[in-house]
């Protein structure tokens, strides 16, 4: 009954003209187990933070920098091929792959960490020691759950995916808070994070066992070489790619470590965690509407500035708000929910906040890159954040004592190149660039 009613206002609406009804309820499943396992950590945190300190999340983050870079290159983007293949038996041999490839990459990562622990002495005094050994095992893990989970998609099995990332995101806290009230350090985030990563594969693996239609059969090593060379290209160009992308992620967190130590990478990591939630939820739809009508209107008549220009005001005036909130009244906010101990990543969220907001307008406006078939600059601008992100917070440990306003000149550094994505995009919008079949042409 419900499902109907939708159905009847999302017609009245004329919401169909955009989007088919079942697309819309698909879409709306998914979006709610994203919305609910992203909640779920958020709303335990004031708990969280009362167990664990600002050092054991420093560990927390840092671990999780280096299983996110490991698990890039483990992927391979091969999974993306699971989507792409012709029929069910291609893509079963597909999945197995890449699930194979990401061991493989796992394990040589294991060899790599035990020739660390014998011949660079520091490893031995990083604030991960022994947890690096673990690193591989959560590489295993979030391999195969991605690879099931693009199963799970081709099948439409979007309930599935649903449920499965709540369960972990419940799994994942309960473990943690357990642990955290017994052991009085970062080990409770580690093991939380790995068990409910351990479930939600266990869960997916068990889903599509079964003999249906979605049953994951048995691989077949004979076409491993031919499924590897036939998908090469998301491994040398897309791999690459995402690898920078990450690693301009990351990059704040290393360098944290290196300038301020663990407790300033964990209020970053918590803060940049929170501060993420605003995009999550006002964006994403507005987001998926611009790209399919400014796609739309640029490739009918080369011009889609209006619906940019429309998007940036609506972008704009959603943020403003909350966002000054953020940067005027982070620190008390902070201490007051999360606990005294946490009014550091209040400083943090203030700073962090100018860099947030314009991520919110700007972020999915540099969509128009992809639109207007400009690959090769999307690919240096991601350079130059890369270079921007490094090369502040190596000034700012000169210029500044404090080592808290590393993440001003960080948020003022980032945020310059932000506006120069927001003002190329704006250019490419009013049909400043040919469009992409003759960019394709000349490349």
């Amino acid at each position: 009954m419900f499902r109907k009613i939708l159905e009847i206002w999302f017609r009245k609406l004329g919401l169909h003209k955009i989007l088919s009804p079942k697309t819309f309820f698909a879409l709306s499943t998914l979006f709610t187990g994203t919305v609910f396992s992203t909640i779920i950590p958020i709303v335990f945190a004031p708990l969280m933070t009362r167990i664990f300190t600002p050092s054991d999340y420093g560990v927390l983050g840092l671990y999780m920098s280096i299983t996110g870079l490991i698990g890039v290159l483990a992927s391979g983007h091969y999974p993306q091929a699971i989507m792409l293949s012709k029929d069910d038996n291609e893509a079963r041999q597909v999945m197995w792959f890449s699930i194979g490839f990401c061991t493989m990459v796992a394990l040589l990562s294991w060899v790599v960490i035990a020739t660390l622990f014998l011949s660079v002495e520091n490893v031995h005094h990083s604030p991960l020691n022994l947890w690096l050994w673990l690193i591989p095992v959560t590489v295993i893990f979030g391999g195969v759950s991605t690879s099931i989970m693009v199963w799970a998609n081709r099948h439409q099995q979007y309930k599935v995916l649903a449920s499965n990332r709540i369960i972990q995101a419940l799994l994942t806290v309960a473990i943690q808070v357990s642990f955290g009230l017994l052991i009085n350090n970062e080990t409770g985030l580690i093991l939380g994070l790995l068990g409910g990563q351990a479930t939600s594969a266990a869960l997916l693996w068990v889903r599509f066992k079964n003999n249906d239609a979605a049953a994951l059969s048995t691989p077949r090593f004979s076409v491993f070489k031919q499924i590897a060379y036939q998908h090469r290209n998301l491994l040398i160009y897309t791999t690459p790619s995402a690898f920078i992308n990450n690693l301009i992620n990351q990059t704040p967190i290393f360098l944290l470590q290196k300038f301020g130590g663990a407790a300033y990478v964990g209020s970053y990591n918590f803060t940049q965690r929170l501060l993420g939630m605003p995009q999550l939820f006002l964006s994403s739809a507005i987001v998926e509407v611009f790209k399919q009508k400014a796609s739309l209107a640029y490739n009918s008549t080369g011009n889609c500035r209006a619906i940019f220009e429309k998007t940036a005001k609506t972008h704009t005036l959603l943020a403003i708000v909350p966002f000054a909130l953020i940067i005027l009244f982070s620190p008390p906010v902070f201490a007051f929910v999360f606990g005294d101990e946490w009014r550091m990543a209040g400083e943090f969220a203030r700073f962090l906040g100018i860099l947030f907001f314009f991520r919110f307008i700007i972020s999915p406006l540099s969509y128009m890159y992809y639109i207007a078939g400009r690959f090769k600059e999307d690919f240096f601008i991601h350079i130059l954040f890369l270079i921007i992100t490094t090369v502040s917070f190596y000034v700012g440990n000169e210029v500044f004592e404090e080592k808290k306003y590393l993440l001003l000149f960080y948020a003022i550094s980032y945020s310059s190149v932000y506006l120069i994505t927001f003002f190329r995009s704006r250019y490419f919008s009013q049909g400043g660039v040919s469009n992409q079949i003759d960019e394709l042409k000349r490349t």
